[in-house]
This record gives C-alpha cells, sequence and structure tokens, in this order.
C-alpha cells in the first residue's frame, strides 16, 4: 500500500468543501449581465502603397546583397592568377610610362649592410666577441664560428 492510499484510507475523499449547485452559471450570468454592450465593428486599415511594396523591396535588397557578396568572394578567389608574367593592364600600362616606373625604382639598401660585413670580418670567433663586449655564452647553446 502506498502513501497516497494510506491517507485516503485515513482521511478518506471529502474534504469538507462543496460549491454550491449552480453556482458557475449564476455567476456568469450576474457578470454577463453588467457588461456594457459591445459592438462588433471590424476597423478597416487602408495600407499604403509603401506598406504594400515594403517586403518585396526588402527581398529584393536581400537578393542584391547575396549576390554582390557571391561576387566579391568569387573576384577574391581569383587574385591568385595575377603573376609578374602576365600583370593586370594598369599595372603594364603604368611600367611602361618611364615618369611612374621611376617612382617604383627600388633604393639600394647596400650601404645598410656595410656596418654588418664590418662586424662579422672583425671577429674571427666568439671568444673574440666575448673578450670585447665582457659576456660569456653558454657553449651549450652557441656553436657559431664566425670566419
Amino acid at each position: 500500500m502506498n502513501e497516497e492510499e494510506r491517507l485516503i484510507d485515513k482521511y478518506g475523499k471529502n474534504t469538507g468543501m462543496k460549491v454550491p449547485d449552480g453556482y458557475f452559471e449564476a455567476v456568469f450570468s450576474e457578470i454577463s449581465a453588467n457588461l456594457p454592450e459591445y459592438k462588433h465593428t471590424r476597423a478597416v486599415v487602408e495600407m499604403t502603397l509603401w506598406q504594400r511594396v515594403k517586403p518585396y523591396v526588402y527581398l529584393a535588397a536581400m537578393f542584391a546583397g547575396i549576390w554582390l557578396m557571391m561576387k566579391v568572394f568569387h573576384d577574391a578567389s581569383h587574385v591568385g592568377d595575377m603573376s609578374l608574367d602576365n600583370p593586370p593592364d594598369q599595372i603594364a600600362l603604368a611600367m611602361s610610362d618611364k615618369s611612374i616606373r621611376d617612382e617604383f625604382v627600388m633604393p639600394d639598401y647596400s650601404q645598410d649592410f656595410e656596418l654588418e660585413d664590418d662586424v662579422i670580418g672583425s671577429y674571427s670567433d666568439i671568444s673574440d666577441f666575448e673578450r670585447d663586449f665582457g659576456y660569456k655564452f653558454d657553449s651549450r647553446y652557441v656553436k657559431l664560428k664566425l670566419d
């Protein structure tokens, strides 16, 4: 015997509370009698031209946006086709003009490497470098001999 059946046996199903017969019908009729008369009117709302066309304009804008995205992604995927052997027309035209071509000439950076070449030539191995700068390199990590 479960707990619910034991409670029913002990106290019974009668809670001691009752609703009088016909109570809900009487309350409903009394409330309905006190309400004012309701006229069922249907409001007719005239839609403007924009309200009628707006969903179609939004739909067209969405498809135009999707088309533009697809075009951008498609064009971006073909950027790799450009090479020096086959430059685009505008670059080829610009490079054929001497005044424009002179602006794109690379500067000579060989002077920047003179100091580096001088430092490399000054030291025959790492011990010379340690002597000049007073720093001891760990031989486990530095296995470099400068020529």
